[in-house]
């Protein structure tokens, strides 16, 4: 009996230890805390928590009719599995994001070439934009103006500097004057544990606040705590001002029937986090910014290039495979500069991979097994 009390005791030490070295642990379920803060050298990062979005087994989504919103990517009669996955609950804001682009370089035809680590337009320095709301900080607004090649290129530095095993192979092959990278081929790696960006499912899935069973599922808007207000064309929607930042509600928190003004307090992007959260507690994926996800975009949500099926089902959806996809890739989430119904949960945009705009920003996900 001794033997077994010490060899019990030294197993749950084992795992003790590993979630102390920030290794996935073996049990968990969707909207546990996977990691409370990025800490790079010495420094922790706030704003930076991650969750599990799914249980330790995945999840199998089956798509169904809403009769009040468009259905996003998860249409009727389709089933689709995801493995599980780990995102973060706020978008990247500037201080991260800085921190890591800080001194990355890269090497094109032997010219070395110094990326942006600031490339932000609503910045202290900008007029336009540097008024904040009473308690925001401006380290904590988000990242934007960002290419989706410096976003995947950001996963790989962000892996790199908390060692984990990175999730693209990159080769760039043009940067702007600006620092931005604007050409490159990037592949992912199978299996890395590394920081990626989501792919269109795993977005959508966890801005629905990943329970198709549960009433908020339907709900237009990431976060929102009632259906009422739910019609996701319209252009104002005050059942987005509890959870998002969007183009009339950007200076004062409420929706209003004037635009905002430029310079004025909280005209541009907001702090992270500073409104609700939804049922996996992750802020801002309805507004702010839109969000960078991996897949290519070919118009339409079914598309199944890339992705295995297996008894019907589609296992973990990416879009279309590279040419056959088009030339852009996909944005979701609306910003503080857009209407209401760019911010649905079922809302869509694109973007080309190599382009940029201060409305424009993402958040990291990857791998719980």
């Amino acid at each position: 009996m001794k033997k077994f009390i010490i060899g019990l005791f030294a197993a749950v030490m084992a795992v003790s230890m590993l979630a102390c070295k920030g290794e996935v642990k073996t049990v968990y379920k969707a909207g546990d805390v996977a990691l409370a803060k990025i800490k790079i050298g010495s420094v922790e990062y706030d704003n930076t928590a991650q969750v599990y979005v799914t249980g330790k087994d995945g999840v199998e989504i089956e798509g169904k009719t809403n009769a009040d919103n468009y259905e996003g990517v998860f249409v009727a009669g389709r089933k689709v599995k995801l493995s599980p996955y780990i995102m973060s609950k706020y978008e990247v804001t500037q201080e991260l994001y800085t921190a890591v682009m800080t001194d990355q370089k890269v090497s094109i035809n032997d010219v070395e070439k110094t990326l942006a680590a600031e490339p932000f337009e609503c910045k202290s320095t900008n007029d336009a934009y540097k008024v904040l709301l009473s308690g925001e900080e401006q380290k904590y607004r988000a990242a934007e103006n960002m290419t989706w090649y410096d976003a995947v290129y950001f996963c790989n530095a962000l892996s790199e500097k908390t060692k984990l095993t990175k999730a693209y192979n990159i080769t760039v092959t043009e940067v702007n004057s600006y620092g931005n990278i604007t050409g490159a081929t990037v592949t992912l790696v199978s299996g890395a544990n590394g920081y990626r960006l989501p792919t269109e499912a795993e977005w959508e899935f966890a801005a629905r606040g990943g329970d198709p069973t549960a009433p908020a599922w339907d709900y237009t808007f990431s976060g929102a705590t009632k259906a009422d207000r739910s019609s996701y064309s319209a252009s104002k929607n005050p059942g987005l001002d509890t959870v998002g930042w969007y183009w009339y509600n950007t200076s004062s928190g409420t929706t209003s029937n004037s635009d905002p003004i430029s310079g004025t307090a909280g005209y541009g992007t907001h702090h992270v986090g500073k409104k609700g959260y939804n049922n996996l507690g992750i802020y801002d994926m309805s507004g702010n910014v839109w969000e960078w996800c991996w897949d290519w975009y070919d118009g339409v949500t079914n598309n199944i290039d890339s992705a295995y099926i297996e008894n019907g089902i589609v296992i973990n959806p990416a879009g279309p495979l590279g040419a056959s996809g088009g030339s852009f890739r996909v944005c979701r989430g609306g910003c503080w500069c857009g209407e209401a119904s760019f911010c649905a949960v079922c809302g869509r945009s694109y973007g080309g991979p190599g382009s940029r705009d201060n409305g424009l920003g993402f958040r990291v996900c990857r791998n719980a097994n």
